[in-house]
């Protein structure tokens, strides 16, 4: 008898991706590695293929999920393209990698078409439009496979331009169906395309619903609030903004409060130096990357989480923003930008404060008003915690697995 949960009427899905979780500890693209757990728990099967990276460390699977990383450069030490700060930011960052993107699109498709001979999954489904999206749609067209695909934000904000706009709405016309995680992220697309299912990304509600403060209990100064930023230090998630305004509040003020910030990229050298410019550097405190089995410690010791996005160079933005709904479900009240997919999920003075982008000011104030106002700060994280319920990884999976069976095996879908 398998050991796998539900074995009759499962349906086997490929997943292509660019990022995701490398070892146990990981936490790039972490959101995929909860919906795929969610999903195999609801007769799915999982065969997920990934980039490879020096970093990758096998870790146990639960039954049902199989994932599976691709080499696309040589020595394994300069596969450098994914992971990190992420595609876009590495390639800005070192423009010497655009010489890996073909051998990695490449190293994906025959890697993908090796599964797809051998294992006969029953659909595939590309997270990101391009280029996991559009080697997907080559792969089911010549292999008469149906094929689901996933925006996630980045691939609808950025990769600006005629051909990449025009190869992005091919993907979209020619896959069976995609999904969007907000009407905004669908937006971006454009017109004339088919319509998406807007199923967005969720969160662990229970795991992050009881984080221990008591674990950091060392960390802690008494009588002091903790402003909590988690995500990459990366241009869009607009970190400088942050320094910027938290160095706007009264002295009295900064002496009752420390930010937090956790996470890494390749911003972080540059903000540790503004934090030192702006003399507000006894207050911040830079944890840099951590397991992610500890965040929800982090984000119950805190008392305002702020992540105020913005748009970037290349036209970048939070198509959602999984890092909202980890503080919604620890219960905290959030101040953030209204761009993006941002405001479908904070609702401005209900489950927290929106404050328009690059607005320094406006962010200060907004941090002040928590601050000082303890009833607000309290009501909106009660009412943040009850919303974020809704978004728990068994519901968005439920949602998700249904659309592969309607697309996988309609007939028995309809019945």
């Amino acid at each position: 008898m398998s050991d796998r949960p539900n074995d009759a009427k499962r349906t086997k899905v490929l997943w292509l991706t660019s990022s995701y979780p490398r070892n146990e500890d990981d936490s790039a693209s972490i959101f995929l590695r909860y919906l795929a757990e969610a999903l195999v728990k609801q007769n799915v099967d999982l065969l997920i293929l990934a980039p490879d990276h020096s970093e990758v460390q096998p870790f146990r699977q639960p039954p049902g999920l199989v994932c599976r990383h691709f080499r696309y450069f040589f020595p394994r030490r300069l596969q450098q393209l994914a992971y990190g700060s992420g595609i876009l930011p590495n390639l800005r960052a070192a423009p010497w990698l655009y010489l890996q993107v073909p051998f990695f699109i490449l190293s994906m498709f025959v890697s993908a078409a090796w599964i797809l001979l051998s294992q006969r999954p029953s659909l595939i489904h590309a997270h990101w439009i391009f280029p996991q999206g559009t080697v997907a749609v080559l792969l089911g067209k010549l292999f008469r496979i149906p094929t689901i695909i996933t925006a996630h934000g980045g691939d609808a904000f950025a990769l600006k331009g005629k051909l990449m706009g025009a190869v992005k709405r091919w993907t979209i016309k020619n896959c069976n169906s995609w999904t969007s995680n907000t009407k905004a992220t669908s937006v971006a697309f454009g017109a004339d395309l088919p319509k998406p299912h807007v199923i967005p990304m969720g969160v662990d509600y229970m795991r992050f619903a009881s984080g221990n403060r008591e674990a950091l209990i060392g960390q802690l100064t008494p009588e002091k609030l903790i402003l909590l930023f988690v995500g990459r230090l990366v241009e869009k998630k607009g970190v400088a903004d942050l320094l910027e305004a938290y160095a706007l509040l009264p002295d009295t003020l900064l002496a009752k409060t420390e930010l937090w910030i956790i996470g890494d990229g390749n911003q972080a050298g540059r903000l540790k130096t503004m934090a030192t410019e702006r003399r507000i550097n006894h207050q911040v405190v830079f944890y840099g990357k951590q397991p992610n089995n500890r965040l929800p410690d982090y984000y119950a010791a805190a008392d305002i989480f702020v992540a105020p996005s913005i748009i970037d160079k290349v036209g970048d933005t939070e198509g959602q923003g999984v890092i909202f709904l980890e503080a919604l479900a620890s219960g905290l009240p959030i101040i953030a930008t209204d761009v993006g997919g941002i405001a479908e999920i904070i609702e401005h003075e209900k489950y927290g404060l929106l404050v328009k982008a690059h607005n320094a000011r406006a962010l200060a104030e907004a941090i002040e008003i928590l601050i000082i106002n303890d009833t607000l700060r309290i009501t909106l994280g009660k009412n943040g915690k009850i919303f974020a319920r809704a978004y728990d990884w068994k519901f968005i999976a439920s949602e998700l697995s249904l659309l592969y069976l309607s697309i996988s095996n309609p007939s028995e879908f309809k019945s």
